[in-house]
C-alpha cells in the first residue's frame, strides 16, 4: 500500500473518530441539560399529563421529603398515565422521590414493601413521608362505563383522575390538622354501618383518604354541637328534628359554622311529603326547599325509572367547577327542588345544579302515575343544589400555599375598624337528594366528585378543589378501502424495496 494511501486511511480514520467523540460528548451535553433542567411537552388534548396550577403550588411548597413507589403492574392499563403523571411530580419538587416496583418481577422486593406499608393489594401507589403514609388503590385512579358490560363489551376509561388522588395524598401527609366532621344520627339518617346501597359506607371511605377525621353524632337532647366541629352533614333525615335540635344548629352556624344537608322527596303516604322540621329552618338560612318531585324527560337514564335523572352543574361556584370544566352530569334519584331564597343581610345564595328546561316539580304527589307537567307544577330549569356563603365566599378564590398550614408567619392583626366583619362566616350547601352520596350511586359519572367537592370547599381546603378528572382521548382513524390499500403495499413492499434500492446504490458507489 503506497504512503498516500496510507495517510488517507489515517486522515479517513482520524475523522470517523473525531465525529465518534463528537457524537458521544453531544449526546453527554444533551443527558446533562435534561436531568439539570426537566423538560416535557404534554400534546395530549385533554393535557392529561400536565400538572393544575393547584397542584405545582402545593409541591412548590413541600418542605419534607414524600418517597413515592409505583406498585402498578406494567400491565395495568393505568401503569403508563400514573407514572408519566408521578415523574412530573418528582420534576417539579426535590422533596419527591419516585421509585417503581414491578410485583411480578421482583417479588422479594415486593413482599418487603407489602410487609413495610401492610398493604392488601398489590395494584397501589404508596406516599411514604417516614412517620406516616398515604396510600392510593388503582381504582381510585379512574372512572369507568360499565354499560357496555351487558353486550360483552370491556369496560372504557372515561375520566383519569390520577392527578386528584396523588395531589389529595400529598396534601393530607403536609397537614397539620384533620378537619372534624360530624354525621347526624337518630332521624333515620344513612348510616356508616350500612355497606347496602342505602348506605354511606363508601363515601366514608372516600373521604377518609382525604384525612377527614368523621363520626356520628346523635344530635337529641345534646344542647350544643360539639366544640371543634368543623362540618355537620345531615345525609337524607327520615324523622323530624325538634326545635332544641334547631337551636343548637343555629349557635353552631352563627359562630361560623358549615353545613352540609341532603334531603330527600320521602312520601307520607297522603299525598305529601314526609317534613323533617328543616325546611323552614333552612327557609331562615335563604334555601327555599320545595314539597315535589323532580322530573326531567329528557334527562332520563336507560334502564332507570323516570325519578332518576342526571342534573347539570351551573354557576361559578368552585363546588361545582370541575364538573362544568369536565362536562360531568351528576346522577340524582328521587329528588325535591331546592332554590335561592331570601337569604340573611351580607350573604346570597347560587345554584348548583339544575335540571333542563324540560324539567319540573311535580306537586301532585297522590298520583305518581303517568306524570304530565301541570300549570301548578314547579317550571324547568329546577334547581336541585344551592350554596348560601359569606358574600365575598361564594366566588372563585385563588389558591394560597398558606391554605396548606405551610407558613408559619403569624397572621396580621385585623385592622380596628374591620370589627364589624371580625364575626366568624358561616357556610351552607343543600341537596334534594341524598341518594347520589350513597353506596348505590356514590360512584356514578359525577357524583364522587360533586361529593367531595362539597366537603372541601366547606372546610376551606382550596388546595383539593378543581382537580378534577380528565377524560382521556379517543381517537379514530377512518380510511377509504384505497387509503388502507396503499397503507399495507407500502409498509409490506414499499419500504423492502426502498431498503434494496439504498443497497443497491451503496454497492455501485463503491464499484467506482
Amino acid at each position: 500500500m503506497s504512503e498516500r494511501a496510507m495517510n488517507k486511511r489515517v486522515v479517513q480514520g482520524s475523522m470517523w473518530g473525531a465525529g465518534v467523540l463528537l457524537v458521544v460528548a453531544l449526546v453527554a451535553i444533551f443527558n446533562y441539560f435534561g436531568m439539570k433542567y426537566y423538560q416535557r411537552w404534554d400534546w395530549t388534548g385533554e393535557k392529561l399529563y400536565s400538572l393544575s396550577e393547584k397542584t405545582e403550588k402545593v409541591l412548590d411548597g413541600l418542605s419534607k421529603p414524600i418517597e413515592v413507589t409505583l406498585f402498578l403492574q406494567p400491565s395495568s392499563s393505568l401503569y403508563d398515565a400514573s407514572k408519566e403523571l408521578l415523574e412530573r411530580y418528582a420534576a417539579r419538587s426535590k422533596e419527591i422521590t419516585l421509585r417503581e416496583v414491578d410485583p411480578e418481577r421482583n417479588l422479594v422486593e415486593a413482599q418487603s414493601l407489602v410487609d413495610k406499608y401492610q398493604i392488601q393489594s398489590l395494584n397501589v401507589v404508596v406516599f411514604d413521608a417516614g412517620d406516616d403514609r398515604r396510600v392510593v388503590e388503582e381504582s381510585a385512579l379512574a372512572d369507568y362505563d360499565y354499560s357496555g358490560m351487558q353486550f360483552g363489551q370491556q369496560p372504557t376509561m372515561k375520566g383519569f383522575k390520577g392527578e386528584e388522588a396523588f395531589t389529595s395524598a400529598v396534601v393530607e401527609l403536609v397537614e397539620k390538622k384533620k378537619p372534624k366532621v360530624l354525621w347526624t344520627t337518630g332521624h333515620g339518617e344513612a348510616s356508616f354501618d350500612d355497606f347496602g346501597p342505602e348506605g354511606i359506607s363508601k363515601l366514608k371511605d372516600l373521604l377518609g383518604k382525604e384525612n377527614l377525621e368523621m363520626a356520628e353524632w346523635a344530635s337529641l337532647g345534646q344542647p350544643d354541637v360539639p366544640a371543634g366541629t368543623d362540618l355537620v352533614v345531615i345525609a337524607g333525615p327520615r324523622a323530624n328534628f325538634v326545635q332544641p335540635e334547631l337551636d343548637a344548629l343555629d349557635r353552631y352556624l352563627d359562630g361560623g359554622g358549615r353545613m352540609l344537608v341532603m334531603l330527600d322527596p320521602e312520601l307520607d303516604g297522603k299525598g305529601g311529603l314526609i317534613q323533617t322540621g328543616l325546611e323552614p329552618w333552612l327557609a331562615g338560612r335563604g334555601v327555599d326547599v320545595g314539597a315535589n318531585l323532580v322530573v326531567d324527560p329528557s334527562a332520563t337514564l336507560p334502564f332507570y325509572g323516570a325519578e332518576t335523572i342526571f342534573v347539570n352543574a351551573t354557576g361559578r361556584s368552585p363546588v361545582v367547577e370541575s364538573l362544568m370544566q369536565a362536562n360531568l352530569p351528576v346522577i340524582f334519584a328521587l329528588a325535591r327542588s331546592v332554590r335561592v331564597g331570601t337569604a340573611p343581610a351580607d350573604y346570597e345564595g347560587s345554584t348548583l345544579l339544575q335540571t333542563t328546561a324540560d324539567g319540573w316539580g311535580e306537586v301532585d304527589l297522590a298520583n305518581l302515575r303517568g306524570v304530565e307537567k301541570g300549570d301548578a307544577d314547579v317550571a324547568g330549569p329546577v334547581p336541585v343544589g344551592v350554596v348560601v356563603a359569606a358574600k365575598d365566599a361564594a366566588k372563585p378564590e385563588p389558591f394560597d400555599e398558606e391554605d396548606l398550614g405551610l407558613d408559619e408567619e403569624a397572621p396580621e392583626e385585623p385592622a380596628a375598624d374591620a370589627a364589624v366583619d371580625a364575626r366568624p362566616k358561616w357556610r351552607l350547601v343543600v341537596f334534594g337528594d341524598s341518594d347520589f352520596a350513597r353506596n348505590g350511586q356514590i360512584a356514578n359519572v359525577g357524583n364522587p366528585t360533586l361529593a367531595s367537592n362539597a366537603f372541601n370547599w366547606l372546610l376551606e381546603r382550596k388546595e383539593l378543589l378543581g382537580i378534577g378528572p380528565k377524560k382521556p382521548e379517543q381517537v379514530r382513524l377512518t380510511l377509504t378501502p384505497d387509503q388502507l390499500s396503499a397503507i399495507t403495499w407500502g409498509t409490506l413492499a414499499g419500504m423492502p424495496a426502498l431498503a434494496i434500492v439504498a443497497g443497491v446504490l451503496v454497492w455501485r458507489r463503491r464499484r467506482r
